[in-house]
């Protein structure tokens, strides 16, 4: 067993295998110093290639357990034939070079050597799949309310996420475009590259090269502002398109296309990733979505009419009695703390009924 792996058949082995069989001859103690090293650095790049590594271990442990029997070795023996210059005087070449390979492949097919082969080539496709499994699965990424997180895409680009936030993407981009899905609200801070970056929400899609953004998609509605640089904003239910540059802002509601840009002021983009809420001419059903993520609370509108009523203000970091109260006030309404969640009435209480 200890000549299977031997390093000549190692560099005959396609190269993408070569991890594999390195985990074996590593296994077996016949690494160099450069290949341990580069088997290490491989071990650290992710834990994925550290499973792979216990997996095969344990295949090879399993494999030492079968007895084989003392018969020569057949790479030895295959390197020590040389052929005939002439044929045997009264024999036909073709039968006797047929006869002689007969004899390694008889031997190269022993039982015991034929059952480790094949236990070979079922750790390489268990490889094949893990690989591709790896590149193809996705992560999914929550967070909770009054939480806010970041982390950093296969590609180098960074991500920030609002509370409440979905974000799915795979471990490896691959393909023509590097593509990740969206629920709730996120900046971008996207690495310049050449495959396009592409962001699905429920209502559409936003393709940039290299900038920096936000989406706001929730209520379906998917909204965008774009910090530096530009993207380019698509609706789903229709084939209609707008491109967006740096400062502005346009949205997709529901299944209509989206909104032709407008300037967006520096105090209207997002505050949150500082901690503060920022709402410019925001509807009050959008507007206790986001402070009930902020505060986590439950807070309904008890009037449907009230939805609709607009409101511009920044709060920073105050405690919610107080945003309650300055919103009440500004929108001449009131809220009352009804079982575990605060309700928002109509000042007069007729216009609710």
């Amino acid at each position: 067993m200890e000549k299977w792996f031997n390093r000549r058949w190692y560099f005959r082995m396609n190269k993408k295998n070569q991890y594999t069989l390195q985990i074996m001859n590593q296994l077996e103690g016949r690494l160099s110093q450069r290949e341990e090293k580069e088997l290490s650095s491989w071990l650290e790049e992710d834990p994925k290639h550290r499973e792979e590594y216990a997996l095969i271990a344990k295949i090879v442990q399993e494999g030492r357990k079968k007895e084989f029997p003392g018969d020569p070795d057949v790479l030895e023996q295959w390197e020590k034939f040389v052929f005939p210059s002439e044929p045997a005087p009264g024999r036909n070449p073709l039968l006797a070079g047929f006869l002689s390979s007969g004899k390694r492949i008889g031997s190269i097919l022993h039982p015991s050597r034929l059952a480790f082969a094949v236990l070979i080539l079922c750790v390489i496709g268990a490889s094949a799949s893990w690989y591709h499994h790896s590149i193809h699965s996705l992560n999914t990424i929550l967070t909770a309310n009054r939480q806010h997180s970041h982390i950093q895409l296969p590609d180098g680009s960074t991500v920030y996420l609002n509370s409440g936030t979905e974000l799915s993407y795979p471990k490896k981009f691959h393909g023509n475009a590097r593509q990740v899905t969206l629920q709730g609200e996120a900046f971008f801070d996207v690495t310049q590259s050449g495959s396009p970056f592409v962001v699905k929400t429920s209502e559409g899609n936003i393709t940039v090269l290299g900038t920096r953004f936000n989406i706001w998609a929730r209520e379906k509605r998917t909204r965008v502002i774009v910090e530096e640089g530009r993207v380019r904003l698509t609706a789903n239910a229709m084939d209609s398109s707008v491109v967006l540059f740096k400062n502005e802002l346009s949205e997709i509601i529901q299944n209509n296309a989206p909104t032709q840009p407008v300037a967006a002021a520096s105090e209207e983009l997002p505050g949150w990733r500082s901690g503060k809420l920022v709402f410019t001419r925001t509807m009050l059903s959008e507007l206790v979505g986001e402070i009930g993520r902020y505060y986590d609370v439950r807070i309904s509108i008890h009037n449907p009419k009230l939805k609709t009523k607009t409101l511009t203000a920044h709060f920073d970091r105050l405690p919610l009695q107080q945003v309650l109260y300055a919103i009440c006030t500004t929108l001449e309404i009131r809220y009352q703390y009804e079982n575990g969640s605060y309700v928002l009435y109509s000042e007069k209480k007729q216009d609710d009924q």
